[in-house]
């Protein structure tokens, strides 16, 4: 039981890493949990769980670093104005198109590509301004779509494999 708990710690921990995501922790459920459909289901739904954590918290540590740049006192004066720059530089490309951000976001997380996972969607949400209501709903639904597509894959995969090689 011991190591089930560890490998479903591992699968939930895998689904919040910034690189791995939901790309990640769906072959590492597999991997571990094969053989017994129930314990699948549960790696599934900690890998799900540790990527859908991920927006609420990175847009809280990103206003909060943000705080802490602009509200330096000198400290980081550099820093705020590059940060500043670069922040309404992005939210100057991004005016009249506020309509598009909500989708346009989910439709960035959901592909499970690297770079366009949750992590980067927080990044991206942050910089335009977007409402972190907005932004965690988005973002989430692009996670979940995220899912979708990676274990259709990963099923697939398995499934021409054992009929190909008899895995």
């Amino acid at each position: 039981m011991g190591n089930v708990l560890f490998e479903l710690l591992l699968v939930f921990l895998t689904g919040f890493l910034p690189v791995a995501e939901i790309r990640g922790a769906i072959p590492l459920a597999y991997y571990f949990f094969r053989a017994n459909p129930f314990l699948y289901v549960a790696g599934l739904a900690a890998g799900l769980a540790g990527n859908l954590v991920v927006a609420p918290v990175v847009l809280y540590l990103l206003r909060f670093i943000e705080r802490v740049i602009l509200d330096d006192n000198g400290r980081f004066s550099s820093l705020r104005r590059l940060y500043v720059k670069i922040v309404d530089y992005a939210r100057r490309k991004a005016a009249g198109h506020e309509k598009m951000e909500f989708a346009g976001l989910l439709v960035f997380v959901a592909i499970p590509l690297p770079g366009t996972g949750a992590w980067t969607g927080a990044l991206v949400a942050h910089v335009l301004g977007m409402r972190p209501k907005d932004s965690i709903l988005s973002i989430n639904l692009g996670v979940l779509g995220a899912f979708i597509i990676v274990l259709l894959v990963v099923e697939a995969g398995a499934t021409i494999l054992k009929m190909t090689f008899g895995i």
